[in-house]
């Protein structure tokens, strides 16, 4: 039987892989053109090739639990249409049997989505960004066009433009003390991070400690304390293009500082749940291996398996994005779209095939 398991799980891994590819390779093509559109003199084509390509890894991570869905939709639809999973009942293998080895199947999607997701796509899309930014000489923004604001005990700083390899522009520092009275406010045209400090140019500093306020400048000043590196790393990234560490790290900053954290806790939940989701994928999968559909034409099942991923898709971003407006625990927003769908595959399964078949599946 095993020579048969693994030819079945082959077969659902192939076609799996096989929408994988045509999926990146469709978005992949939306990207480049996307990015031809910015190609200047400081821009060139060859960069927005290069960014596409260190973006691909960010577009499987998003696309497996849909290719997920489909390939294993294709994969089994086609064993059933060739008859081959009639012939391997005959044998003695039984249909939960073949959900098992679905489901086994899955466990190594799981695991790839998972290392994809916290250890590749986020470095490919930071190298990506950095190259965009560099070609095209702009800078990055984490909230709006107006810069970054970063709370730091009783400090605010606003950075205007922020560059790679950690150069900055148009810095404003502002001290309060513990009555939030506004004791100083520190203003530099540009500063750079080298050998452990921050050094600062062009530097104008107010103090409104004493009755007179007290302005000096300085050409040159280094700042032992500004940002704290790990902390700047993070805060130039999006909650997408981080990894666990990171996300729980900036988690912990903006809790500490009392500032709004429900964004990057739902992207830090979603790390966990995205591949999850792929294995629940294998079960929606059952109703078209049904015997009373086998009926169905293949090409009406590839319709029906894109017409359900692009749904389902579309489902779990609108959920997880509503939970947010509608102020639900990140972590019930980033599973609650998995927790339906498993409920759905589970009523689908208990109703083609019985509540005995549905004990059956769960105690092998």
């Amino acid at each position: 039987m095993k020579i048969l398991d693994k030819y079945i799980a082959k077969q659902i891994l192939f076609s799996i892989f096989a929408v994988l590819g045509v999926l990146v390779v469709v978005v992949g093509l939306l990207d480049l053109v996307d990015e031809l559109k910015k190609v200047n003199d400081g821009y060139p084509v060859s960069l927005a090739f290069f960014y596409v390509i260190l973006n691909t890894p960010q577009n499987i991570y998003e696309v497996l639990p849909i290719a997920t869905l489909m390939g294993s939709l294709i994969g089994l639809s086609k064993l059933s249409s060739t008859s081959e999973l009639n012939a391997a009942k005959s044998s003695g293998l039984s249909f939960a049997k073949i959900i098992v080895i679905a489901l086994k199947s899955g466990l190594v999607i799981v695991m790839l989505t998972f290392l994809i997701g916290e250890f590749v796509a986020p470095k490919g899309q930071q190298l990506a960004n950095n190259i965009r930014n560099l070609g095209e000489s702009t800078r990055l923004s984490m909230k709006n066009t107006d810069g970054i604001w970063i709370k730091s005990k009783n400090s605010f700083i606003h950075i205007a433009k922020v560059y790679p390899d950690k150069i900055v522009q148009e810095i404003s520092l502002y001290r309060f003390n513990e009555k939030q009275q506004l004791l100083e406010s520190i203003y530099a045209e540009e500063g750079y991070y080298k050998d452990g400090k921050w050094f600062m140019t062009n530097i104008t500093l107010s103090s409104f400690e004493n009755k007179d306020i007290e302005i000096k400048s300085h050409k040159v000043a280094t700042f032992d304390e500004f940002v704290d590196l790990d902390l700047f790393d993070i805060m130039v990234i999006k909650p997408n293009q981080m990894t666990l560490m990171q996300l729980k790290k900036y988690i912990q900053y903006l809790k500490n500082n009392s500032m709004e954290s429900k964004g990057y806790e739902l992207a830090y939940w979603s790390k966990f749940s995205v591949p999850i989701s792929c294995l629940v994928m294998f079960l929606l999968t059952t109703p078209f291996v049904h015997s009373n559909i086998r009926s169905a034409s293949f090409g009406q099942r590839i319709f029906i398996g894109i017409l359900t991923g692009v749904s389902l898709f579309l489902f779990n971003q609108t959920i997880s994005k509503l939970s947010i407006i509608i102020d639900i625990p990140p972590v019930i927003g980033s599973f609650l779209p998995i927790v339906i769908l498993l409920i759905i595959s589970l009523l689908i399964i208990q109703r083609l095939y019985g509540t005995k078949f549905l004990l059956k599946l769960f105690s092998k």
